[in-house]
């Protein structure tokens, strides 16, 4: 009898332990839930590489062990869904999955597509992936939790027109279908390119970008030469360049300025379509 008593008793233990060990497993659902800050990258058939600052992604662990809602609201992608996205954890990596729905459109005239999210959380920080399939011909919205790099913001082709001025100029000169390259150098500085019919070649290296707002917008400075002048008499001249950039590159400001010609030649380039001469 004592030891029926002894065996049923270790099986209790053995049961409460058991229980014990269950209540202790790490969820890991739980362990990403909350709020991430961040900007995203956006692509799609027809573009690539839309920045757009000051995103945010909300994950919410469920009443499921391994299961969380992923939602994502953008001032320029509308609302994202993921109601049932299914956390792993792997080596201090977990990694999201889930199917989902969003809600994007213009002018007041929104649709629902399906959406699907693939993504990790690593030491706290996020990079989540949502595909629209059915939005202009596949969208995928990368999220990236944290400020924005200047290499994603800064490098890049940009068109529009100068205004260019001087100590001989009544009024500022107008020239069209102006191009402005930007590349990214081995040592974290920028190569400037600037051709013009109108004012020669502008080439400035070791170009600086500085933020002081998580990079929704950068500065950005430099010193070079150019190469100008009338009739093939071409001479090299020393110039400065400066301007902004935004991270959705919607009003980016160069300024090139040679002081030793006419005066002082200040060119302004401006993206956009070139205003009426008045």
């Amino acid at each position: 009898m004592k030891k029926i008593q002894f065996l049923s008793l270790a099986l209790a233990a053995f049961a409460l332990t058991a229980c014990s060990d269950d209540d202790n497993t790490p969820n890991p659902a739980e362990e990403i839930n909350g709020q991430y800050e961040g900007y995203a990258v956006t692509s799609s058939q027809y573009f690539s590489g839309m920045v757009a600052p000051s995103q945010t992604v909300s994950i919410t662990a469920t009443a499921v062990p391994g299961v969380v809602t992923v939602k994502y609201t953008s001032d320029t992608w509308g609302e994202i869904e993921i109601p049932e996205a299914t956390v792993v954890a792997t080596a201090g990596t977990y990694t999201i999955t889930g199917s989902g729905t969003s809600r994007m459109g213009m002018g007041g005239n929104i649709k629902e597509y399906a959406c699907e999210l693939a993504g990790t959380v690593t030491s706290g920080v996020a990079d989540l992936s949502f595909t629209c399939p059915g939005v202009m011909g596949g969208l995928t919205i990368n999220f990236l939790q944290g400020d924005i790099p200047a290499d994603i913001v800064v490098p890049g082709s940009y068109n529009g027109y100068t205004a260019a001025s001087c100590q001989y100029f009544p009024q500022d000169m107008l020239a069209e279908n102006q191009t402005v390259t930007i590349a990214s150098e081995s040592n974290g500085t920028y190569k400037v390119n600037f051709t013009s019919d109108t004012w020669g070649e502008f080439t400035v290296s070791g170009v600086k970008a500085t933020t002081d707002d998580g990079g929704k917008t950068f500065t950005v400075s430099g010193e070079g030469t150019c190469q100008m002048g009338m009739n093939g008499n071409i001479k090299e001249y020393a110039c400065t360049f400066a301007g902004t950039i935004d991270a959705a590159k919607e009003a980016p400001e160069f300024t090139f300025t040679v002081p030793s010609v006419m005066g002082g030649l200040t060119i302004e380039f401006k993206t956009g379509d070139m205003p009426a001469a008045e």
